[in-house]
């Protein structure tokens, strides 16, 4: 599973962590201090560190990815990318953590509690989930592309796999396209694939003539089964694998020149066999 569709919206299965433990914060909270001057002080350092941790790994992503933003400083803040980087967040969030604490010491104790009892409750969670999720073999289907020839996905394993889950209605499918175009192109060590969801041939051929569009490995998805098969839940998604079927990032949303070279360095930066 590497998202979550909640009906019209959907989230990463990341985002949903860490929204479920800002919330399992606040249920700890109300367990472990019942004085409402201290809780309130308590639930305004959690807050704080949240808001920290957000902004830290959105700054650390833009950090690295920093070339990609020069020409275009306003899209540092569109977060629709799905830009950040954990361990900046996890950092930010620490500091702020500490620097409340020691603003008020009376918080120290009760802080530190929740936030070892909510990690202690969602670590498990998101190790397990990302150990299922990573340890899940591609699937190999055999589909039709939009000249309704017949394509084995086997065929794409002597590289590594860029998967793209899309559909013509999704805006944030159709704002990412001229990246992942653009991106086939400079990459001709990968396969880029795009796989379709529940439309025609017809539809989708028009769709790419209107846009302008050359795309190759362009892939139908008629039912929608595949896109279950990949575990897809929300678009658009797009898997990285080994030429093994290894899934080796992921990312749910749309990307940006800069979020899509973020994850073709963390395939190119995975194990040596891969």
């Amino acid at each position: 599973m590497h998202s979550l569709s909640i009906g019209p919206v959907g989230l990463a299965i990341d985002y949903v962590l860490v929204w479920g433990a800002l919330f399992l914060a606040l249920i700890w909270l109300r367990l472990v201090v019942k004085e409402k001057p201290l809780r309130a002080q308590v639930e305004n350092t959690l807050f704080s560190v949240f808001v920290a941790a957000l902004l830290g790994a959105r700054a650390g992503f833009i950090w690295r990815m920093w070339p990609q933003y020069q020409s275009d400083w306003l899209a540092m803040l569109d977060i629709r990318d799905g830009g950040f980087v954990p361990q900046a967040g996890l950092i930010a969030g620490a500091l702020v953590l500490i620097w409340r604490v020691h603003k008020l010491p009376v918080t120290r104790n009760a802080s530190v509690k929740v936030v070892l009892l909510t990690a202690a409750c969602m670590l498990p969670v998101y190790i397990g989930i990302n150990w299922v999720n990573r340890s899940a073999t591609m699937p190999l289907p055999v589909v039709q592309n939009n000249a309704l020839q017949t394509v084995d996905f086997a065929a794409f394993t002597d590289k590594p796999i860029v998967l793209n889950v899309w559909a013509t209605w999704c805006p944030p499918c159709r704002r990412e396209m001229p990246v992942l175009e653009q991106a086939q192109q400079n990459y001709p060590n990968l396969h880029f694939i795009f796989l379709n969801q529940g439309e025609s041939a017809a539809e989708v051929n028009e769709f790419l003539s209107s846009q302008g569009l050359k795309l190759e490995n362009v892939l139908l998805d008629s039912s929608g089964a595949v896109s279950e098969a990949f575990g897809v839940a929300v678009l658009p998604t797009t898997l990285f694998y080994s030429p093994q079927g290894k899934l080796l990032y992921r990312h749910v949303g749309g990307v940006s020149t800069a979020s899509l070279d973020y994850a073709l360095q963390q395939i190119t930066q995975s194990t040596p066999e891969e």
